[in-house]
Formats: C-alpha cells, structure tokens, sequence
C-alpha cells in the first residue's frame, strides 16, 4: 500500500517552495530588488498563512529590514522621534494612512507629525514590533 505525506507537511513544502519560485530568499542588493520584495511581503501581511508560507514571510521580512538598515537608515545621526518616523516612512515609502493602519490612529499620525501630540506607549510598541526598531527611536 503506497504511503502519503501528511497533508500539512505537504501544504508547507508547497507553499514555501511556491514563494521562493516567485521570489528566491537571498540577499537583496538593489533599490529594484527590495521594491519587489516590499511588494511580496505586502501581499501576504494580513493573509491568513500556513506554515511554510509563514516562515518564508519572516525571512523575507528579515531580508528586507537588513536592506532598509543597511541602505535607507540615516546612520549616526541625532534623529528626533518625529525626524525618525518621517524617514521609516520614506524608506518604506509609506503615507499617514500606511502608518496609521499599524498604530490604529490615522489622526495620531498626523498630530503627531505636526507637533501637537506625542505618541502612546501603545503606538511605540506597534511602531517597534513593525519596524524592528529599538522604541527609544520614538521617545
């Protein structure tokens, strides 16, 4: 009697092996290349993932964040929270509304932005945990 795979480890192998076909997990090296990743990674957020599909996002995630880090963080300088959020939306090339759907407030975004609020313990968190960023960044 011929053996069968289990169907989630199956699931897994397929999903991942599929997404590494539309985009392989290797360093990104160029401005075209991380664009093309951003959008892959877009794609699935928010998805409901099986397991393979999940740890290929995360190490998508990672490769990107290592681009951005490498390439689009300003090294060394004395940024301001607001200055900090500006360029994270810049290099990810997020608007208001992008960041506002991660911390659960559009208009604190924008208050915040303009100088007329601070942000919550809650949204620096969410920023951080998004981000990969030390939430000092935003104090």
């Amino acid at each position: 009697m011929p053996t069968k795979s289990p169907p989630r480890r199956r699931a897994k192998a397929d999903s991942y092996a599929g997404l590494v076909r539309r985009f392989p997990l290797r360093p990104i090296r160029d401005d075209a290349e991380h664009e093309r990743a951003v959008e892959v990674v877009g794609g699935l957020i928010g998805r409901k993932l099986d397991q393979g599909a999940s740890d290929y996002l995360d190490t998508l995630v990672l490769l990107v964040n290592k681009y951005e880090d490498e390439r689009h963080t300003p090294g060394g300088l004395d940024l301001s929270p607001r200055d900090a959020l500006r360029a994270i939306m810049a290099a990810n090339n997020l608007t208001q509304a992008d960041v506002g759907n991660v911390i659960g407030s559009e208009s604190a975004v924008s208050m915040f932005l303009s100088g007329r609020r601070a942000l919550s313990k809650s949204h620096i968190r969410k920023l951080a945990e998004r981000f990969r960023v030390d939430a000092g960044l935003f104090l």
